[in-house]
């Protein structure tokens, strides 16, 4: 018998999982949700991507952090409590792999710390992103990365049906360059 896998959300979490926008930035206290909520609205996305031509859903989405340990000991531990029993991480390509029914979403877990990772992260061919701790990174990431956005799958695959970009921070202090995102 598999696991039955549920979330409720918070309302401040819900709120943010039901905009359409295209960039969305989610801020509040440490233990508020926001890093769940953001787990499962990568998979809510997976889940809604309309089948290609052969019948699968495909996805691909970066989760970028500041660093690989960051990710790995935070992002990754939490995505694979949540999943167990539909992904499956892939060590040497840093990549979360979710496979279950029609869905085939790859999560690649990128650093910001290695010039080579950001050289990485702005050639890649993406549905989707999700900046971890954004509050932690330069906003000059933004705008190069949303041109990577809508990018996968192939039109061969059925195109995306949603691409974009979300966001969890901590509250920025004034003088923070994520600030004028708030």
């Amino acid at each position: 018998m598999s696991k039955r896998i549920g979330f409720d959300a918070p309302p401040t979490v819900a709120r943010f999982m039901k905009s359409k926008a295209f960039f969305r930035l989610i801020a509040g206290p440490v233990g508020s949700g926001k890093t769940t909520g953001c787990i499962f609205e990568l998979l809510r996305r997976s889940i809604e991507q309309e089948p290609g031509s052969d019948g699968l859903r495909h996805t691909r989405f970066a989760i970028v952090r500041q660093t690989l340990k960051q990710l790995k000991d935070t992002v990754l531990k939490d995505i694979t409590s949540w999943l167990d029993g539909i992904c499956s991480y892939k060590v040497s390509d840093n990549t979360i792999y979710l496979n279950f029914g029609d869905v085939r979403s790859e999560w690649l877990l990128i650093p910001l710390d290695d010039p080579d990772d950001q050289r990485r992260l702005l050639s890649m061919q993406l549905t989707g992103a999700w900046l971890s701790e954004a509050i932690e990174m330069s906003t000059e990431i933004v705008p190069p990365l949303m041109g990577r956005l809508g990018r996968y799958p192939s039109a061969a695959l059925g195109a995306p049906t949603w691409f974009g970009a979300i966001a969890d921070t901590n509250m920025p202090t004034e003088g923070s360059d994520w600030h004028k995102y708030m």
